[in-house]
């Protein structure tokens, strides 16, 4: 009976881990959900404008427009208030939403 116990926590603990995990690339706006894959237009008309960018906002460098080969990227961050990280998101050269990261410092 023990042993039932024990997996049935380990696979609780283990789809918890899984539902962060698909939960990591996810961004709320208002009632929206943004997710890679997402149009940059429906970005804007959910979020609005992103935020004013600084040089150094991350580890990984400034915040812009990086051409990377033929290849475009926009990053824009979002400030999503009070005790929350803000969001950074990737507009890939076809315009829709690349990747969704949070930066580990608050504004």
């Amino acid at each position: 009976m023990r042993s039932m116990i024990k997996l049935t926590l380990a696979l609780s603990g283990a789809g918890f881990l899984y539902t962060q995990a698909c939960a990591a690339e996810t961004l709320r706006c208002g009632w929206a959900l943004i997710q890679p894959g997402d149009d940059a237009e429906y970005v804007l008309e959910q979020c609005g404008d992103p935020g004013p960018v600084s040089e150094d906002a991350t580890s990984n460098g400034p915040i812009g427009v990086y051409p990377l080969g033929i290849t475009r990227l926009d990053r824009w961050r979002y400030h999503r208030g009070p005790g929350l990280f803000p969001a950074v998101v990737t507009i890939a050269a076809d315009g829709r939403v690349a990747d969704i990261q949070f930066e580990t410092t608050r504004d």
